[in-house]
């Protein structure tokens, strides 16, 4: 299975503090797989406010986001 945040815009380029990237769902998931029920995982849902790309990842910078929520 192939995991990634996909984020191509401006952001990227920017130091890690200075994006607009948010933590939606932090080191886990509720997945259907799991019945809906929440599972500890080694991967974060991470959002780009700027160009509304979302993926997970297990990056260290995870870390140093914000959490936040898709809007």
């Amino acid at each position: 299975m192939a995991v990634s945040f996909g984020c191509r815009c401006a952001e990227r380029k920017k130091p890690v503090n200075k994006r607009r990237w948010v933590v939606v769902t932090r080191r886990g998931n509720n997945s259907a797989f799991a019945g809906y029920r929440w599972t500890s995982s080694d991967y974060s849902l991470v959002y780009c406010q700027n160009c509304k790309a979302l993926g997970r990842t297990k990056a260290a910078y995870v870390s140093s986001l914000k959490d936040g929520e898709i809007k």
